[in-house]
């Protein structure tokens, strides 16, 4: 019979798993990453995977997880400057949005449809993959909370909120960055930053 892992063990086979699995699921993808390949990059039995993880899909999002709480935190971050530059902070909290797929790829697999419909099919039960898959949600309540201190003009932050989701899905898909104009498209993206900043920010 072999041998449990012992606690500290459990801790480095879970890093690895979540460091190796980042990995593959950034280069393959979600569906064709299979147990055996995260099991094999790690060096453990593949029936070994089932003492730490349902499934690769509960993996999954355990690294999505990880990812968006160094995104958050990136975020809190930027927001934080809000007070003392609102027009400028606010430039960069677009930047942002549009940084982040690229920076951190594993976001954007949550973005794509047929993997959102895996997952949702795979882990109809978790509370966490919902939370996950409601992108953009919590931009109303940064408007509303804007709103309060006289840094975003007064009109409805569902209406607000639906132009900035409007705007960070266009640099989702390639083919709609190819269509738009990909050689201009930083100039593009850059002008696009300013026209939003300059209605929805109050002046300084």
């Amino acid at each position: 019979m072999p041998k449990p892992f012992t606690q500290e063990e459990k801790e480095i086979i879970i890093n690895s798993l979540i460091e190796k699995g980042t990995e593959l699921f950034r280069t393959y993808g979600l569906k064709k990453t299979n147990v055996e390949d995260l099991t094999k990059a790690v060096g453990i039995a593949k029936g070994s995977f089932y003492n730490f993880y349902k499934s690769k899909e509960e993996l999954f999002i355990e690294v999505l997880k990880r990812s968006q709480d160094k995104l958050i935190k990136e975020m809190q971050d930027i927001i934080s400057k809000m007070k003392e530059s609102p027009k400028e902070t606010f430039k960069e909290f677009l930047r942002f949005h549009f940084r982040a797929p690229k920076e951190h790829p594993i976001i954007n697999q949550i973005a794509d449809k047929a993997t959102r419909t895996y997952l949702i099919r795979k882990l109809h039960d978790s509370s966490e993959l919902k939370q996950m898959v409601q992108s953009y949600e919590y931009i109303p309540q940064f408007i509303k909370t804007w709103q309060k201190k006289g840094w975003i003009i007064k009109k409805d932050p569902k209406i607000l909120a639906g132009m900035l989701k409007s705007l960070f899905t266009i640099g989702i898909d390639e083919e709609t960055i190819v269509y738009i104009g990909k050689e201009n498209y930083p100039e593009i993206l850059e002008n696009l930053i300013e026209v939003m900043t300059d209605y929805m920010i109050i002046s300084e």
